[in-house]
């Protein structure tokens, strides 16, 4: 069966499946603030179904087959930052979520890529782990870069782990290259990212 990629519909696909796999993208810092994957989809998925914040609904594609979510795609376009963030969390999510919330934009401003008013943001990119290999990132990825030409974009930036090559290999493939590199020291450990981009120009 072929797979889809359209623009996720809450009614129509799983909002927890979505959240499992953004979990995916970011699991350390998920797991340090809410111990388990569980933990954390629940809370994700609230904000996915919720929409109006940076994880809602409204920001993501999923890749499908047989109506199943395989894969997904969060995106912003380059001004989206942050503003009415803070207040969204703190209306709809109870103080300690709120505050584990901003713990993660902390640690994003310090690693994840500085954008510009033209740029095409690939926040989150995930892959159901059964259906690696098959080429859904690739679609995911393509798509993504598809979109940012229709909207006149200048630029497609996204971020991959430090310890994640296997990614980076797969955007190179796709013609990303690493503009910056930034690692940050983070409780007990560290934390970076190849800050990576696709020009269109």
């Amino acid at each position: 069966m072929s797979m889809k990629f359209e623009k996720l519909d809450i009614k129509k696909h799983s909002p927890y499946k979505v959240a499992e796999l953004l979990y995916e993208t970011d699991q350390s810092i998920f797991n340090f603030l809410y111990g388990n994957k569980a933990n954390a989809a629940k809370i994700l998925e609230k904000l996915v179904s919720l929409g109006g914040n940076n994880l809602g609904h409204e920001n993501i594609y999923v890749v499908t087959q047989n109506e199943m979510v395989i894969g997904v795609l969060l995106y912003f376009g380059g001004n989206h930052h942050k503003f009415g963030e803070l207040k969204f969390l703190f209306k709809n999510l109870n103080p300690v979520d709120a505050f584990r919330f901003l713990l993660i934009d902390l640690k994003d401003s310090l690693i994840l890529s500085h954008l510009n008013k033209c740029d095409f943001y690939l926040a989150g990119v995930a892959v159901d782990e059964e259906f690696r290999g098959q080429g859904v990132g690739s679609l995911l990825l393509e798509e993504g870069v598809n979109m940012a030409r229709k909207r006149g974009c200048e630029r497609v930036v996204l971020d991959v782990a430090l310890d994640n090559p296997g990614a980076k290999r797969l955007y190179e493939r796709i013609g990303f290259k690493v503009f910056n590199k930034r690692s940050y020291p983070w409780f007990r450990g560290k934390v970076g990212m190849f800050n990576m981009e696709l020009n269109l120009k």
